[in-house]
């Protein structure tokens, strides 16, 4: 399977429109601002999933995920006083869970830890055997390839190939420039494609 069409797995939509969402979130943090509890707790249960999901995209752990995904909402619930609406809130939350990834791929590189076993197991329902398969083989490619990323780099690539995210909305989450930002994601393109041609060939050998 060449390189190009190994498929990236892509995080799971809101199932609300984006518009709603963002207003309804925006909503909550006002509540959030003048000390309503239940406001946290709700905006929470509506963004857990896809910070979970974001923050192991981005370290590529799972044993520490429930941890990372606290540590971000306790780091957020400090921050939300501070967001002034300059961007959506979406993008003032990945800037929380950039953050929190960068702190933790730095502290893993130190330690030099091998994450192959830390993939989970992909449920494809639906699927027939053969080809849920090959989506798991395409998985884990993925994330020995994201491995192989600098921290930063990583981040810009998950936030623009995962997570559909533009340059500007990215630069404003990572707290870079534009210019920045697309030289980091095309240096990525190139590391990741290169990583999964090695990657591949390692699979096809006898």
């Amino acid at each position: 399977m060449p390189a190009e069409t190994v498929p990236l797995p892509r995080l799971v939509p809101t199932p609300l429109p984006g518009g709603q969402v963002e207003a309804r979130l925006l909503r909550l943090v006002d509540r959030i601002k003048n000390d309503d509890a239940l406001a946290f707790e709700e905006l929470y249960r509506l963004t857990r999933d896809d910070v979970a999901r974001t923050l192991f995209h981005l370290t590529g752990r799972r044993n520490d995920l429930d941890d990372l995904v606290q540590e971000t909402y306790v780091r957020l619930l400090r921050a939300i006083p501070a967001f002034r609406g300059e961007s959506q809130f979406r993008t003032f939350l990945y800037r929380v869970c950039s953050n929190v990834a960068l702190m933790h791929l730095r502290w893993w590189r130190r330690r030099r830890e091998d994450l192959s076993d830390e993939l989970p197991e992909q449920v494809f329902g639906g699927v027939d055997p053969e080809r849920a398969a090959q989506q798991a083989q395409a998985t884990r490619l993925v994330h020995r390839a994201l491995d192989t990323l600098s921290a930063k780099k990583r981040v810009v690539f998950v936030y623009h190939e995962l997570c559909g995210m533009g340059p500007e909305d990215i630069a404003q989450a990572v707290g870079s420039s534009y210019n920045t930002v697309r030289s980091r994601l095309h240096s990525a393109r190139l590391d990741f494609t290169k990583a999964m041609k090695a990657l591949v060939q390692l699979e096809v050998q006898p």
